[in-house]
């Protein structure tokens, strides 16, 4: 017998204990909410009062499990609404926003940018992932943006103009790198907003002047009254110098202000002269009251507080950060000084507490066993007692079993009649006795394995017509993951 007859004869079309990354769990996805770990409602809390949570727990515990949960819960929930829908973003991907730190800092050791890591550029990195999609949808140059609503550009042109500069203030500090200052323009258009800097005007008017100051000169050389064209002259002379002196201030606060955005947004990659080439589509007092030209937070929370007043124009009221695999990036490798350092500049309870954010930060256990070592001043920085924080995220072996239940039903043939765990075994072996092994395992992914293992022994030593795994099977298997623990 091979392992799809033995699991068919359960009424199982594959196997559920197969897949070890919640990544690549199929069934995982076909379990639906039947894998939910107890805490998931207190994690995910309620949509219409978006919250923070703080999960810790070690590899294998079902963080990334959580987190694709949380999606699927997202879009559940959003499908049901017409208003007050929730954007759900992923913000994962450590190693391009290490990557861009360290290439702008031009530091040859990415490991030394995680020591500079800020909230700013945490918040950089996931409105860059955010507002070129949704200048996408808005351009019409692509469907894959997060927002699939329709005549989004349609709602977007209805909206107040203060609505529309804000999503054109987003575009111009975080849109596309090569294609942002074209796409300013466009977008521009496209939201029919008008305005500019001013410098192209001064600049025409300054050398329109010039040419008219020449003209007038040279006339005053073989006509009269030659006081009285000189003076034309002179005045038009004056009006040029008048609006160069105005195109060379022009130019000058636009580049401050170019400068500084590129010193102050890391994660985008993008040059001064980008930056100032989208600066010049708008009023240059504008620009210089809004953009974010430091690495400061208050900045920060204004292009946030900005992308939300967008988004609630398409009736999105809220935006949910996932926050998960901080241990996983190459710099990173596991290392806890090293995640520390990526993931307290998160830890900032005006950023947690931010209205209309849902901070879910799924972390490895080392971080929450470190963070308890902190002194007074880091716990009053980030009050965890508000967060909505799981110290551990820990598994029962009758937890565990119930998880058994459900991926077993997952790729039953007849879920209503699908088998339970202890089915697959003898029958001195018992769910007790199954509960108590998988106790011992403590997380779903080593359950999983162990499980796996169980099968796979039972293909290798069993007779071709054994229906069930012996116990001898299952206390061999169960001997051999212990001592694996433990050397663990």
């Amino acid at each position: 017998m091979n392992l799809s007859e033995f699991l068919g004869r359960h009424g199982l079309e594959s196997n559920p204990f197969a897949a070890e990354e919640a990544a690549q769990d199929p069934v995982l996805t076909q379990s639906a909410d039947a894998c939910r770990h107890p805490d998931f409602g207190k994690i995910f809390g309620e949509p219409t009062h978006p919250s923070p949570a703080i999960v810790f727990g070690e590899r294998g515990a079902g963080k990334t499990a959580l987190r694709l949960q949380m999606e699927s819960a997202y879009r559940a929930y959003n499908k049901e609404q017409s208003d007050n829908r929730v954007l759900v973003i992923g913000h994962d991907n450590f190693d391009a926003m290490i990557g861009r730190i360290a290439r702008h800092e031009r530091l040859k050791n990415q490991s030394a940018a995680l020591d500079s890591i800020t909230l700013s550029d945490h918040v950089d990195i996931v409105l860059h992932g955010i507002v070129p999609q949704l200048v996408d949808q808005l351009l019409g140059v692509s469907d894959r943006a997060p927002l699939q609503v329709g005549n989004f550009r349609k709602q977007l042109r209805k909206a107040p103009t203060l609505v529309r500069r804000e999503m054109l203030l987003l575009q111009m500090a975080y849109d596309h790198t090569p294609i942002a200052a074209k796409r300013t323009r466009q977008l521009k258009s496209a939201l029919g907003l008008g305005g500019s800097s001013g410098s192209k005007a001064a600049a025409n008017w300054s050398m329109a002047f010039a040419v008219f100051a020449l003209v007038i000169a040279g006339i005053s050389v073989v006509q009269e009254p030659k006081r009285a064209l000189l003076a034309l002259a002179a005045l038009l002379a004056a009006g040029s110098f008048v609006m160069g002196w105005s195109w060379l201030r022009c130019q000058t606060r636009v580049g401050i202000i170019a400068r500084g955005m590129h010193r102050g947004i890391r994660c985008v990659n993008r040059s001064p002269a980008s930056f100032r080439e989208s600066l010049h589509h708008i009023e240059i007092n504008i620009g210089s009251a809004s953009m974010p030209t430091d690495r400061g937070d208050d900045s920060r929370f204004a292009m946030l507080d900005r992308l939300l007043a967008v988004l609630r124009v398409v009736d999105y009221a809220c935006v949910a950060i996932l926050v998960d695999r901080v241990d996983e990036p190459t710099t990173v490798a596991g290392d806890v000084d090293h995640m520390r350092s990526l993931v307290v500049p998160l830890l900032s309870s005006r950023f947690l507490q931010h209205r209309g954010l849902a901070v879910k930060l799924l972390l490895p256990a080392e971080l929450g066993d470190l963070f308890n070592r902190e002194d007074g001043a880091f716990f009053r920085a980030a009050r965890m007692d508000k967060q909505n924080t799981v110290e551990r995220l820990r598994w029962s072996g009758s937890m565990l079993a119930k998880m058994c239940d459900a991926r077993i039903r997952a790729v039953s043939k007849r879920p209503a009649s699908a088998v339970p765990i202890e089915s697959l075994f003898d029958a001195n072996v018992g769910r007790a006795k199954i509960e108590e092994a998988l106790a011992g395992c403590a997380n779903p992914r080593e359950c999983c394995r162990m499980v796996y293992a169980m099968l796979q022994e039972h293909m290798a030593h069993s007779e071709a017509d054994a229906k069930t795994i012996s116990n001898a099977t299952f206390d061999l298997v169960r001997q051999r993951n212990q001592v694996r623990a433990i050397k663990r």
